[in-house]
């Protein structure tokens, strides 16, 4: 066996072209794959400052987050080995020439495969302790964590990490022994030899991909909804993909025989000898840009969006927490408490908790409501929502809302305003400043005398919510009984056990709020759902900066797997065409009129792609923005922004990445 090994070496150093950035590869996979194991791994040590939930959550995401990682690592390894197989058929049919049979090359093979897992498991382990460690530093910045931690020096991500680079090697192994019992590499290299016929324009498929991606983009700017949107998405996303590969696989070949049509346009020798080599090559050239552009856009579309969702974490606080602190009052005024404390005393307990922890109540509020259900709000007439209102094919209902109802009382104590209604009269207040002049309920008439404000409403995306003002409780339920039977029900059941939810404004900080609402919560002062903004704001920038961490991670990935297409590709079309511009120069063709010729078609081959994710994201970016109204981010201006600097970041490092991976092309060829 040991034969085998020197042989495999030798290939290796033979063929270091091909070869090396595939160590490169799987080294950076190792990496990518410790890292997020490692993250995985050490959860409770990240995340030691928040509550067990925040850390099982975290935990679950990147348990998802490693097996994500682990599919990208097979796919990109398969279509890297792929490669080797295809470009070194003349190699292989030689050795079965001097007598090699299919067992001895399965044998080599294997060698070179174990070569290269050794190498780029014992890299990628090194590397990725030391860029673990640095990870969890930049990590550990984020969400203020101490720095002593071991993040990335526990051995079971590494062991684990090990164990999948290995497995991966292994499959690789199955799959090229497959390769080479159902291939015979000397009639592979006579078909080869032979060249490629002039590809038929797939009718089919260019209307697939026509329909596929028209449909997948008018999924993407029609659905205003955001869970429509939400439902619509993976739809949408596996659509464009099938009409991305189809209109690059179809639509290129018929593109460029409709040039070839327009004789101004091809009959000048560069366009002549691009458009007709281009012609030949787009049919097997149409699925790896397809895939460069599709790794692009994901590439875009990931780190924007947890950039935004870091970025936006006031938003999301601001959204849930319409005051620095608030809880619902069960005391002697609520009938359904049975905790003997008074409203004075619940005040004046919770004004001397904050005192003791150094914060100060700038602004009290206190707000009753009623009732509160979902209805449709028509044009004039109001109904109980039912199941099938929230099951539309393009998310719920329009004119569902969530309706809190108040009395007039009540809505003039949380205001501190003095309205005054008559009997058939209501205020009327919605998120999406919807407006009504009248409403039936059934067949009563209520007149809307103005718009109710609503301070302390939490915008939600998924639904709008609405607030009805009545006199009293008997116009209440006047409107109710009128509504229907189930509603009086309904009515007079909250009426029994109405809420009320105590507002406060707080100064001081955000260490010294957290630690008062949890004195609040083990005091006996008839409080309970306490919930504070500052606590909140710390546990939303511990979830986006693990959403941050993760993206950064997957879209490195994306990219690696971008610049490993760019250059197989690069390398690929130098083979080709090597021959082809050596017979160019033979019949006349200048050096300079040679590289022009090649600067025109790798600028169409490696550039197009670049365009296709661009245009993709501009059309993705409304989808996504309507997805991210569902965590509480509506700030539109930003998200676009973010969008922009992605974009102009990425298309600088994949002309970088072009530029440098077409300097292989130039070698090659010359």
């Amino acid at each position: 066996m040991m034969f085998y090994f020197r042989l495999a070496a030798t290939n290796i150093r033979a063929h270091k072209r091909i070869f090396v950035p595939f160590i490169l590869a799987m080294t950076l996979l190792t990496i990518m794959n410790l890292v997020m194991l490692s993250a995985h791994s050490d959860v409770k040590t990240i995340f030691a400052n928040t509550n067990v939930g925040i850390q099982a959550g975290v935990a679950e995401m990147f348990k998802y987050g490693a097996y994500v990682m682990i599919i990208l690592a097979v796919i990109l390894a398969w279509y890297a080995n792929g490669f080797l197989l295809k470009q070194r058929t003349k190699q292989l049919a030689l050795y079965s020439v001097i007598g090699f049979g299919k067992r001895e090359l399965r044998r080599m093979v294997t060698a070179e495969l174990a070569i290269c897992a050794f190498i780029s498991i014992i890299g990628g382990v090194i590397f990725g302790t030391a860029f673990s460690r640095l990870s969890y530093l930049i990590l550990g910045k984020m969400i203020g964590v101490p720095g002593k931690a071991a993040f990335g020096l526990n051995p079971q991500p590494i062991l684990e990490t090990a164990a999948v680079i290995a497995l991966i090697f292994m499959l690789l192994v199955l799959l090229d022994a497959n390769w080479l019992r159902t291939h015979q590499p000397l009639a592979m290299l006579q078909a080869v030899s032979a060249g490629e016929r002039e590809p038929k324009t797939r009718w089919l498929l260019l209307i697939v991909g026509i329909i596929t991606t028209a449909i997948g983009y008018a999924a993407a700017i029609g659905i205003t909804d955001a869970l429509g949107a939400l439902q619509w998405f993976f739809i949408a996303v596996v659509l464009v993909i099938i009409g991305t590969y189809a209109l690059f696989i179809a639509g290129s070949v018929f593109i460029y025989k409709r040039l070839r049509l327009n004789k101004k346009y091809y009959y000048q020798p560069a366009h002549f000898i691009n458009v007709a080599n281009m012609i030949h090559r787009m049919r097997q050239n149409g699925a790896g840009l397809a895939s460069i552009a599709i790794l692009a856009t994901m590439t875009l579309v990931t780190i924007a969006t947890t950039i935004t969702l870091y970025r936006g974490v006031p938003q999301i606080v601001s959204m849930n927490n319409p005051t620095d602190f608030q809880y619902i009052r069960l005391t002697t005024a609520e009938k359904q408490s049975k905790s003997g404390v008074t409203p004075a005393q619940n005040q004046a307990g919770v004004a001397a908790i904050a005192k003791k922890h150094h914060v100060t109540i700038t602004k009290r509020s206190v707000a009753t409501i009623s009732a509160a259900f979902p209805v449709k709000l028509g044009t004039e007439h109001v109904s109980l929502a039912s199941d099938n209102d929230y099951k539309g094919t393009f998310g719920p209902n329009k004119n569902l809302m969530n309706v809190s109802i108040m009395t007039l009382a009540n809505y003039n104590q949380m205001t501190g305003k003095y309205v005054q209604l008559a009997q058939n009269r209501i205020l009327l207040g919605t998120t999406n400043k919807t407006k009504r002049t009248q409403l039936y309920f059934g067949s009563r008439r209520m007149q809307v005398q103005g718009t109710a404000a609503m301070p302390y409403t939490v915008k939600n995306a998924a639904v709008n919510d609405g607030l009805l003002v009545f006199k009293d409780d008997h116009a209440i339920l006047q409107a109710a009984r009128s509504l229907s039977p189930k509603a009086e029900k309904s009515i007079m059941a909250a009426l029994g056990s109405r809420q009320t939810t105590v507002y406060l404004n707080l100064k001081g900080s955000d260490s010294n709020q957290i630690a008062m609402t949890k004195a609040i919560k083990h005091a006996n002062l008839g409080t309970v759902n306490a919930t504070s903004a500052a606590q909140n704001r710390k546990d939303v920038l511990n979830w986006m900066s693990a959403f941050l961490f993760m993206g950064i991670l997957i879209g490195t990935i994306f990219v690696l797997a971008t610049a490993l297409i760019l250059y197989y590709k690069q390398v690929a079309e130098g083979l080709a065409d090597a021959k082809r511009y050596k017979i160019l120069q033979q019949v006349g063709l200048s050096e300079r009129e040679v590289r022009a010729t090649i600067n025109s078609q790798l600028l169409t081959l490696f550039y197009i792609p670049l365009i296709v994710a661009a245009v993709h994201t501009a059309v993705v970016t409304p989808f996504i923005q309507r997805l991210l109204t569902l965590f509480g981010i509506y700030n539109w201006g930003q998200f676009v922004g973010i969008v922009a600097a992605t974009l102009a970041v990425f298309a600088v490092v994949y002309v970088i990445m072009y530029k440098a991976t077409a300097q292989v092309y130039y070698k090659i060829v010359k």
